[in-house]
């Protein structure tokens, strides 16, 4: 790189995850490009965070939070702090492949109208241990907007780009959402700018059964929040949802949770989800018997529709 490549900041926010950091830190200095800036938010750690990034102390910026305020607050943090003409972020449990922001520039440098930039990825376990390969499919590119409402948020954090100058015109992560904060801002990009997928895996994704993603009640409880949000947001704009689609995710939306309440064994509020779900998209066959499944309080629900 040269003295005129654009500064990254690379922004990782953490919470007592002191065992997975210097891997992740690591990583993260062993990028090929090298003109970055790291800054890792310490969210009000209780752990030994300090002590294991002590080595690293003489290479990245650090900013410790004196109470947890949570995810939102620790990114914005470091967006607020940030130098450089492009925002990355990786999470304290994440790792980076040498060559991702090596490749993240240069998919800016040939996509001069992309607003942020996410690649695919490999699942790891709390070890390192790979859990499955990268998705096979195109990553989404362009105007990706609705897709990203219609469907379960792909973009993986940890892998994202974003030019500094988009939060001009998005605003930071909203610091009201305890979850799915990331799905809020992707969708707030991507409804302004265009998005670029990069096919390639860069970014080893740790699944961490103690991480916020795991809760699925409050999961489930921020998808619908940020689902109401996107609409009430955009429904009046060019290009925005009109309610026939706002409907129709909302019964996607309720379905899910009604087969995750039958799967732990809830019929009340499984049957109550699905009966939602029916109101939004009335003539959907796979609810309709998911519904009146659970109205007879058949023993064999799941195994009968296959969850």
């Amino acid at each position: 790189m040269t003295d005129n490549s654009p500064l990254v900041s690379v922004v990782l926010p953490t919470y007592n995850y002191a065992r997975f950091l210097p891997e992740s830190v690591g990583s993260v200095l062993s990028q090929t490009y090298t003109h970055y800036e790291v800054i890792v938010v310490d969210d009000g750690s209780t752990d030994n965070t300090k002590d294991v990034l002590n080595p690293f102390m003489q290479k990245i910026r650090y900013i410790k939070l004196e109470q947890n305020k949570g995810l939102p607050v620790a990114r914005n943090t470091g967006i607020q702090s940030a130098r450089g003409k492009y925002i990355a972020f990786i999470d304290a449990d994440d790792i980076w492949l040498p060559e991702k922001l090596q490749t993240d520039i240069e998919y800016f440098d040939k996509q001069r109208n992309a607003g942020m930039v996410y690649s695919k990825y490999v699942n790891i376990d709390e070890n390192g241990r790979v859990i499955d390969a990268d998705v096979k499919k195109r990553l989404p590119s362009g105007n990706i907007f609705i897709q990203l409402f219609s469907e379960q948020n792909f973009v993986i954090s940890s892998s994202v780009v974003v030019r500094k100058n988009v939060f001009e015109t998005t605003g930071l992560f909203d610091e009201q959402l305890f979850n799915c904060q990331d799905w809020d801002m992707w969708l707030r990009i991507a409804f302004y700018f265009n998005i670029a997928g990069i096919n390639k895996t860069l970014v080893k994704y740790r699944h961490n059964p103690h991480s916020l993603s795991k809760n699925r009640n409050n999961v489930l409880k921020y998808q619908k929040i940020i689902i109401d949000k996107m609409y009430n947001n955009f429904k009046d704009k060019e290009n925005g949802i009109h309610e026939k689609l706002y409907k129709k995710r909302l019964a996607s939306h309720y379905a899910k949770v009604g087969r995750y309440y039958l799967r732990t064994g809830d019929k009340n509020r499984a049957h109550e989800n699905f009966g939602l779900s029916l109101k939004n998209a009335p003539l959907n066959l796979r609810t309709i018997r998911y519904y009146l499944c659970t109205l007879f309080h058949k023993s064999n629900c799941t195994r009968n529709n296959g969850i």
